[in-house]
């Protein structure tokens, strides 16, 4: 009967070990991925999320965890998101926002899209090679609460000062019309506007292209381990080199990704501030 005992408890230690070895290893949570686009300037509505589709699929199969995708046009919002660590990784076309939160909230730097974007001077005119041509005159740009609407004022800052009248619009169409109509000697917009298409029909060049900044940045709130950050930025990198990476910077609106530009991302706000001098 011993003999019996001990063989039915060895057969129930084996089956326990058995589902041990069996058992799953326990799912990672989703990585949140916040998404801000401030594309609403070129008068185009929200894209749904399934636009995002390949990323998020992309970003599965590297990572092996879970990702959810949030999308939002509103620089308010999403800083508050930043604040609240309400996502794990944040791209934003604002890349102040982006520099405000390394700075501000220890938030950590992953990667940055290529190309880069610059601001460009419109006109009518012959070509300008310094914009200190363009004292006393009335200026077309986004509005100044928007990235570049505070890149084309620190343009201009380095050059002229104060000595303009800015002439803010909602929309980088609405800049070109005001060129194109005189209401405007000039204007300023993102050189990758869509609106920017239309130009030439209208008789209006780039008169001067400002300095690179970046574009979509990549960051990571404190709570994200350093492996998993540069789990990210490889993931990020080498989108251009595969099949499935094409469509995901389609959705982005990018070609590519590096993970350098931390130093000038980082250098961005006080540029725009003008506290670097």
């Amino acid at each position: 009967m011993m003999k019996s005992l001990l063989m039915a408890l060895g057969a129930v230690f084996a089956l326990g070990a058995a589902s041990a070895v069996a058992a799953p290893a326990p799912a990672l949570p989703a990585l949140k991925v916040a998404i801000h686009d401030e594309g609403g300037a070129e008068g185009e509505p929200l894209p749904p999320l399934s636009r995002y589709a390949p990323l998020k699929k992309v970003l599965e199969t590297g990572l092996g965890r879970p990702v959810e995708i949030s999308l939002t046009r509103d620089r308010k919002r999403i800083f508050e998101w930043m604040e609240r660590n309400q996502a794990d990784i944040f791209m934003t076309t604002a890349a102040d926002l982006a520099a405000k939160a390394l700075a501000t909230l220890k938030y950590q730097y992953v990667a940055a899209a290529r190309p880069d974007v610059a601001a460009i001077f419109i006109g009518k005119g012959a070509p300008i090679d310094n914009l200190k041509k363009l004292a006393g005159q009335a200026i077309g740009m986004p509005r100044p609460d928007t990235m570049f609407g505070q890149v084309c004022a620190a343009e201009l800052r380095d050059f002229i000062g104060q000595q303009y009248s800015a002439r803010p619009s909602t929309e980088y169409a609405a800049v070109i019309y005001a060129v194109e109509n005189n209401l405007a000697q000039a204007g300023c917009i993102p050189a990758t506007a869509r609106a920017r298409e239309t130009m030439g029909e209208k008789g209006i060049k780039v008169i001067y292209e400002g300095r690179l900044q970046p574009a979509l940045p990549v960051v990571a709130n404190p709570n994200v381990s350093a492996a998993d950050r540069a789990a990210l930025g490889r993931i990020l990198g080498s989108l251009e080199e595969t099949a499935a990476g094409e469509p995901a910077l389609k959705a982005l609106g990018v070609t590519g990704f590096t993970e350098g530009g931390e130093t000038r991302l980082r250098m961005l706000n006080a540029w725009l501030t003008g506290t670097n001098k």
